[in-house]
């Protein structure tokens, strides 16, 4: 699962911080992983303790998201070989991956979204809970582990206006082909699709009143 780790903090290299490396959609190679724990770095393979994620591009999969909500830095691979090279762990704060097409797709700063990380704390979901309806076209596990380790709660039950109204705070996510779920909410409740969740964990903020996270019997 995920978590928050605020035991290391940027360009510090005494004893007592531990680095500890994952990377995502691209796998490091044996020596390179070695060379580096020469140098001190760990690896690990819980984003919960994850303090320096390797990617190739911006990528919503689940160690993405939940290292960036930890607030892990961000790097591309040459942080690593660079690293091996100068024979020592170089400044992450000059690896920052950096991505310009995803970053224009999805319309945010990644070295924004790290600093906001920090200042959210892993509470970006706190005390509230999303029901995912079942056509809903993405993997729930994923849903589940990025709210949940930012405080929040995602069930499958089907969301009532009984249920809505029970406490505050609860939300719905579905899809178009879920109307006959939601419809009878819609007249008092906000439905969003699931990138209100996807992109809240990757900017770091949540954007309730994007229209184009509503989902409306007019589309």
């Amino acid at each position: 699962l995920c978590g928050v780790n605020n035991s290391f903090s940027s360009g510090s290299r005494k004893s007592t911080i531990t680095i500890n490396i994952m990377s995502t959609v691209i796998t490091l190679p044996d020596h390179v992983l070695k060379a580096l724990m020469k140098l001190g770095a760990k690896t690990t393979t819980q984003v919960s303790l994850c303090t320096h994620l390797i990617a190739p591009s911006v990528v919503r999969t689940e160690k993405f998201l939940c290292a960036l909500a930890a607030g892990a830095f961000i790097l591309s691979e040459k942080w690593a070989t660079e690293s091996i090279a100068a024979n020592k762990l170089l400044p992450e704060e000059d690896y920052i991956l950096r991505d310009n097409v995803s970053e224009r797709k999805w319309n945010f700063s990644l070295v924004d979204a790290m600093a906001q990380a920090k200042k959210v704390g892993g509470k970006l979901f706190e005390n509230q809970t999303f029901y995912v309806t079942p056509r809903v076209p993405i993997d729930t596990k994923l849903l589940k582990t990025v709210v949940t380790a930012q405080g929040g709660k995602l069930s499958p039950q089907t969301p009532t206006m009984r249920l809505m109204n029970t406490a505050p705070n609860r939300y719905v996510i579905s899809c178009p082909e879920d109307i006959s779920v939601w419809r009878p909410l819609a007249e008092h409740h906000t439905i969003y699709s699931q990138e209100l969740l996807l992109m809240a964990a990757l900017t770091q903020d949540i954007d309730w009143k994007n229209p184009a996270f509503h989902i409306t019997e007019s589309g």
